[in-house]
């Protein structure tokens, strides 16, 4: 380079060249690296292990900023590829679920065990017998009863002053004795201060009060003093004394600098807890000992099992009850519900005129007050349906068949005449049907139905009895003729009478024709002697005539026969026989005329002189002469249709 003075500028460079060549390299590789995304990639992993680690130990900054994209980034792998995670996760998903379980259900058996014990049991009864007497609650009574012993209440107490730096209590003594804690705290401040004012080491003072015990634990500056229920173990002083111990050595000099501020002791909280201690009897309901348990859970399965037998039961009697009610004349089920909690329903079509399903429902064994039944009326016209309408309007015996054939009613068999002659009269009136056939049907008479209808149509006299004897009406007593005649001409009308027998019944209106006949022909009229004039025997016997002829007339009339009264006049023995003649003749018309005056027809009246005196009767003697002179009658019948 001394030998080129000239060439000074490119020697600078060559110089520079020589000098800067290994800086010129590295920043050409420096280059190269931060260029090339491979070897870049290279570098940060060889560094990102450590750089991590330097990161997570200096703060959570790292973490906080990969959070929502490692969070982002697993949640998309999950909804892309589930079946991985699962997969990956089943082993330990797995056994956390059995593990969850069988806690599950140990911790299920073991409160279970406890209920049990506690309300099905003897002395769960005697427990709550006494927390109705104690007025404590249940869950108390139980506590004190399995209770070994507890430390209800920790004091950290000021030996100088006696004063209270801390309290610790449970959550028992805390909710059930606040006013006996604050009573507590008065004798255990006035122990501490008669008992270790002078500065004395003694061991442990217990005391009593009521059902709890007090402990107290002295040391240099303080003393800790627990409220106690129950029994407790000599171990727990041990525990109390390290407690004290402790506590002298975190805050030994605050304890021996206190100024009547305890805010400095509240750190020792968790100390105090710590001798919070308790003991109970042994659960005897442990494992192999569930017999209650399993009584329970076998009878809540037995249970169950019978509510399913009972539900099936029920099930079946339903649907059976439906099938049977749809098979009804009349009825169609269109739907049917039956839930478990709610009433059952039908709804459907139904004949209003056949059978109710209420009925139905209990010959199935369904109450039918806890069925809701919608119905829509219809009228149905099956053949089946028209035969029990039928049979639900006539009630047909049962020797009687009935069916139906396109709208035509078929009967056979026997029926007893009424039923039938009703059957006739309102078939018609059934809807569907429009026709009878009853031309195989028997009629079955019935005799006390036939006198019925004999009686309904003639309405005989309380004198007449009836009887019918094979189709035969067989009469006897007293009957007037033309009542007889009625039931002569008539009787035929009456169904299953063929004849009517009479020869026992007395003819009332023949015995009146022949009992007035009798007396008007036994009666005579007597005159006086050799006249006209009728004496007064006569009148008395004259005047009694009229009413029985009327009455001989009205019988005959009855009869058939139309009469003529004959007055037959007699004249005196003493007198000749032309005086006689004249003499009987007036007589006679003398009656004549009276009979007329009483309003008898003179047609139905013959005056008839006979002359002489009449023949005296046996009973008269020949010389008996006024018995011989006056009128006597005579019936003369003669029957209507030979008169006309």
């Amino acid at each position: 380079m001394r030998g080129l003075p000239g060439n000074s500028k490119e020697a600078f460079e060559e110089l520079r060249r020589l000098i800067l060549s290994g800086e010129r390299e590295q920043l050409r590789d420096l280059r190269d690296r931060l260029s090339n995304k491979e070897r870049r990639s290279q570098d940060v992993a060889s560094v990102l292990p450590e750089a991590l680690k330097l990161s997570r130990e200096r703060s959570d900054e790292l973490m906080q900023a990969l959070r929502p994209a490692v969070e982002g980034s697993i949640k998309e792998s999950i909804e892309k590829e589930p079946d991985a995670f699962v997969e990956a996760l089943r082993p330990i998903i797995g056994s956390m679920v059995r593990r969850s379980i069988a806690e599950s259900l140990g911790n299920l058996m073991r409160s279970l065990n406890r209920t049990l014990e506690r309300n099905f049991s003897w002395r769960g009864l005697k427990w709550r017998i006494e927390a109705l007497r104690t007025r404590r609650s249940v869950d108390e009574v139980v506590m004190l009863h399995s209770l070994i012993y507890r430390v209800e209440q920790v004091f950290l107490i000021d030996r100088k002053t006696g004063m209270s730096l801390l309290r610790v209590t449970s959550d028992f003594a805390g909710r059930n004795r606040s006013g006996m804690a604050a009573g507590m705290l008065e004798v255990i401040q006035a122990l501490v201060r008669d008992s270790f004012a002078t500065g004395a080491e003694s061991g442990i003072e217990e005391y009593w009060l009521g059902e709890l015990q007090g402990w107290i634990v002295p040391g240099p500056y303080a003393c800790l003093a627990a409220v106690i229920r129950g029994d407790p173990p000599r171990e727990l002083a041990t525990t109390l004394e390290d407690t004290i111990e402790s506590i002298h050595i975190l805050k030994g000099s605050a304890l021996a600098n206190f100024k009547g501020v305890g805010a400095a002791f509240q750190s020792l909280r968790p100390d105090l807890e710590a001798c919070l201690l308790a003991q109970y009897t042994a659960d005897r309901t442990g494992s192999g000992k569930n017999v209650r348990a399993w009584i329970v859970v076998i009878t809540v399965a037995a249970f169950l099992t019978a509510s399913v037998i009972v539900g099936l039961r029920n099930e079946l009697r339903w649907r059976r009850f439906v099938a049977l009610l749809n098979a009804q004349p009349g009825v169609a089920v269109t739907s049917d519900h039956r839930g478990w909690f709610s009433k059952p329903e039908i709804s459907g079509l139904r004949d209003p005129s056949l059978a109710d399903a209420t009925v139905v429902a209990r010959a199935a064994g369904i109450d039918p007050a806890r069925v809701q039944f919608h119905w829509k009326d219809f009228l149905a016209l099956d053949p089946a349906t028209i035969v029990q309408r039928f049979q639900k309007r006539f009630s047909p015996p049962a020797s009687a068949q009935v069916s139906s054939k396109d709208g035509v009613l078929v009967l056979a068999g026997s029926a007893p005449y009424d039923w039938l002659e009703r059957v006739r009269r309102e078939a018609k009136f059934v809807p569907g049907v429009s026709g009878l056939d009853d031309s195989a049907v028997t009629v079955v008479y019935d005799a006390a139905s036939i006198l019925q209808r004999f009686n309904e149509k003639f309405d005989p006299p309380n004198t007449v009895n009836a009887s019918v004897v094979q189709n035969t009406l067989v009469l006897s007593g007293e009957a007037s003729q033309q009542w007889l005649d009625r039931v002569r001409s008539d009787v035929s009308m009456v169904p299953a009478i063929k004849s009517v027998d009479t020869s026992k019944v007395a003819n009332l209106d023949e015995r009146t024709f022949q009992r007035s006949k009798s007396v008007i022909e036994k009666a005579f009229i007597y005159f006086l002697a050799n006249k006209d004039d009728i004496g007064s025997d006569g009148l008395i016997a004259l005047s009694r005539l009229p009413d029985e002829i009327r009455r001989c007339e009205a019988a005959a009339k009855h009869l058939g026969s139309n009469i003529t009264l004959e007055v037959l006049g007699y004249a005196d023995a003493a007198v000749d026989e032309a005086k006689n003649v004249d003499l009987s003749q007036r007589r006679a018309h003398k009656v004549g005329d009276f009979l007329s005056l009483c309003g008898f027809q003179s047609t139905a009246l013959k005056p008839i002189g006979m002359g002489g005196a009449a023949k005296p009767s046996r009973t008269e003697s020949a010389n008996s002469e006024p018995e011989q002179r006056g009128v006597a009658f005579k019936i003369i019948a003669e029957s209507a249709r030979a008169a006309r």
